[in-house]
């Protein structure tokens, strides 16, 4: 009984962090949907800033107290960051390729593949860089390391297949089935060893951070 109850509670937190991690994009339909698109950016940016941070705030708090930062300066170490930036330039070209194949090969679920680029592109054009940022590199990643990676392996155990698992749903959650599965598995992967290696939830958010800077910078 106390061993359901304890996953229970793992399940419910998670959940609740899922949910939580939506509020900002939900927020920021609803001020898109008031018709008035003069200077949208300007209005949309300081209180998408609040919630995304606030939000952020209580996703911490709750992995402080789940002990997911319990070792938070193992990360900040210069042979682990000189890792996490080699890991990040081969994880980088490796999804281009996988990208690129599955486009000249004609692979991509286009219906899918342009409904999630619009709303990324929605979201991202409604909001000035600063919102931008905050949204693709730091909410995004603290959110989905503590849900697919850290709740993933608290739930399921330190296990090969947790590790098989995380990879296989994080793509999931971003792509469906279908092909297009396959162009977020390099990055899944790196991800997930890098959690994988030792249980640092920092070194996973650290890596998906600077990744979807890079494409913030130079995709959007």
């Amino acid at each position: 009984m106390k061993f359901i109850l304890s996953k229970s509670i793992i399940i419910a937190a998670a959940f609740f962090l899922f949910i939580l991690s939506q509020l900002p994009v939900v927020f920021l339909n609803f001020l898109d949907s008031n018709g008035d698109t003069y200077g949208i950016a300007y209005k949309n940016t300081p209180p998408f800033i609040i919630l995304a941070l606030a939000v952020v705030t209580i996703s911490i708090f709750i992995g402080i107290k789940c002990g997911f930062y319990n070792n938070y300066r193992k990360s900040f170490s210069w042979k682990n960051i000189l890792f996490i930036f080699s890991l990040l330039i081969v994880t980088f070209f490796i999804q281009k390729f996988v990208v690129q194949f599955i486009t000249s090969h004609n692979l991509y679920n286009v219906s899918h593949q342009i409904t999630n680029q619009m709303k990324v592109e929605n979201i991202l054009s409604s909001l000035l860089f600063p919102g931008q940022f905050v949204a693709v590199s730091i909410l995004a990643p603290i959110l989905e390391e503590s849900i697919y990676r850290a709740f993933f392996y608290k739930l399921f155990g330190y296990k090969w297949w947790t590790f098989v698992l995380s990879c296989f749903f994080f793509s999931y959650v971003h792509s469906g089935f279908s092909w297009d599965i396959l162009g977020y598995l390099p990055l899944s992967v790196a991800l997930t060893y890098v959690y994988h290696r030792r249980q640092v939830l920092t070194d996973s958010i650290l890596l998906h951070s600077l990744y979807n800077t890079l494409l913030l910078l130079f995709v959007f």
